[in-house]
């Protein structure tokens, strides 16, 4: 196993087996697991849900398997804008999507961080933050913000309290650039 990745709660490995690369995310140490456990819990309900967060293949206490994403980061897809709107595009759709089920990612409005490419396939990752939402479209409004700073909407668009229709404007917005 290689270390691909270590952050202040938990580190990622890299192997493979039988010709397939996976992936082991573990908790930096015994106290940290709870943030392993919480990833756990959300996405075992979510891979019921969605088809853009990792896939577990198995897990324990303290870590996660799951197939290995060959990815880029969201910041380094910048030259391509047919690219561009459609990950924007996927992350409005997703960010809807985690809204309908009532769960609340925590990190969008910072997506460069935890959002992965692949070819044209978008994944959100890192859950380990996730949260029941008391209201609705809280992740909608963290990608508006995302997109408020990149200067692709106004300021006036979130105004909207129809969620469907900010939907469809924030689209048609990404159509625009």
């Amino acid at each position: 196993m290689k270390l691909l990745s270590s952050w202040r709660r938990w580190e990622i490995y890299i192997f493979e087996e039988n010709g397939k690369k996976y992936a082991i995310k573990k908790a930096k140490d015994y106290i940290k697991k709870w943030a392993i456990q919480k990833e756990i819990t959300i996405l075992k309900y979510l891979n019921w849900k969605v088809n853009f967060v990792p896939k577990i293949l198995d897990y324990w206490d303290d870590w996660f398997k799951y197939e290995f994403i060959d990815w880029k980061e969201l910041y380094k897809i910048k030259n391509d804008k047919k690219l561009t709107k459609k990950i924007y595009k996927n992350l409005i759709n997703y960010a809807y999507d985690l809204d309908k089920i009532w769960v609340e990612h925590w990190e969008l409005s910072r997506p460069t961080k935890n959002i992965i490419v692949n070819n044209t396939n978008v994944f959100i990752i890192d859950f380990e933050r996730w949260n029941l939402m008391n209201k609705k479209f809280k992740n909608l409004k963290a990608i508006w913000q995302f997109l408020l700073s990149k200067k692709i909407i106004l300021r006036n668009d979130l105004s909207i309290k129809d969620y469907d229709i900010l939907k469809n404007i924030l689209t048609k917005k990404i159509d625009l650039i």
